[in-house]
């Protein structure tokens, strides 16, 4: 009878608690809590290189993107639409294309929340494909952290009710990081050292990692091998490292996702030369 009581009490209480996160941020919205609302940024990690604006005749760009990350995001259709947006042909034969950006999803999971995912930036070493001794260095701007204390609550129904409002009051953010590769196409071939990485990002929400990133118990691992090479080509390399993040009392990452695809397009044309 006793196990039965407490099932019933358990199950109230996740009932209860199923509205925690709507009425959290309608309380935030009445006390201004700059949580109650999704937000959503950018950290340039390393920044895009300050290009010369091309001529109209020159607006042609060759899109390339990959996913080297755990997760299943494609971010293809919306950066070759949002170049089109601002006047910028995309081309199918990268032997066409005055500017080649060359895309990877590095990382996309939770991370401390104010911290803009430039914790997670990083690990990450160099970028791959791009010359070495450009664009390398970190422009990371510390943040503080800040979140809301938990309310530890009881067995009981009202307590995990209020564990569960407590919860749900607390920011949590996620972030997506980027590689990109930008190449412009020079008049004659220049020679480059070119970095090679074989690492990519990966985030256990488990705990089974090594490299504590993620917030709520996440974790990343970096597997990273670096070397440089030799490279002659008429395409210099540019590299370019963003972190799209979005925050919100108890986002999910549901949630977070469109928030971020939305800052992602945003940004797109940025890494272009205007």
């Amino acid at each position: 009878m006793t196990t039965c009581r407490f099932a019933v009490a358990l199950f109230a209480a996740v009932i209860m608690a199923s509205g925690c996160t709507t009425v959290s941020r309608q309380m935030g919205s009445i006390t201004a809590n700059k949580y109650a609302d999704a937000r959503s940024g950018t950290v340039w990690v390393v920044p895009p290189p300050q290009l010369e604006p091309p001529a109209h005749s020159d607006k042609n760009v060759y899109i390339s993107y990959r996913n080297i990350s755990d997760s299943d995001i494609q971010l293809l259709s919306l950066m070759k639409e949002s170049a089109r947006e601002q006047g910028w042909n995309i081309v199918n034969n990268p032997s066409d294309a005055k500017y080649r950006l060359r895309a990877s999803t590095r990382y996309f999971g939770e991370v401390e929340p104010e911290s803009g995912g430039a914790g997670a930036a990083k690990t990450m070493g160099v970028i791959s494909g791009a010359a070495v001794g450009v664009g390398t260095g970190y422009a990371i701007s510390d943040m503080t952290g800040s979140g809301v204390a938990g309310v530890v609550g009881g067995v009981g129904a009202g307590g995990l009710a209020g564990l569960g409002m407590s919860n749900a009051s607390k920011p949590r953010e996620w972030a997506l990081i980027i590689d990109v590769v930008l190449e412009e196409k020079q008049s004659r071939p220049v020679e480059f050292d070119m970095a090679t990485d074989s690492g990519s990002g990966t985030a256990d929400r488990a705990g089974a990692r090594n490299s504590r990133m993620a917030s709520g118990g996440g974790t990343a691992n970096r597997n990273t091998s670096a070397a440089t090479a030799k490279r002659t080509s008429n395409y210099f390399p540019h590299g370019i490292r963003l972190s799209v993040w979005a925050n919100q009392m108890n986002m999910s990452e549901e949630e977070a996702l469109p928030e971020i695809e939305k800052r992602t397009k945003r940004v797109v044309t940025q890494m272009l030369p205007m």
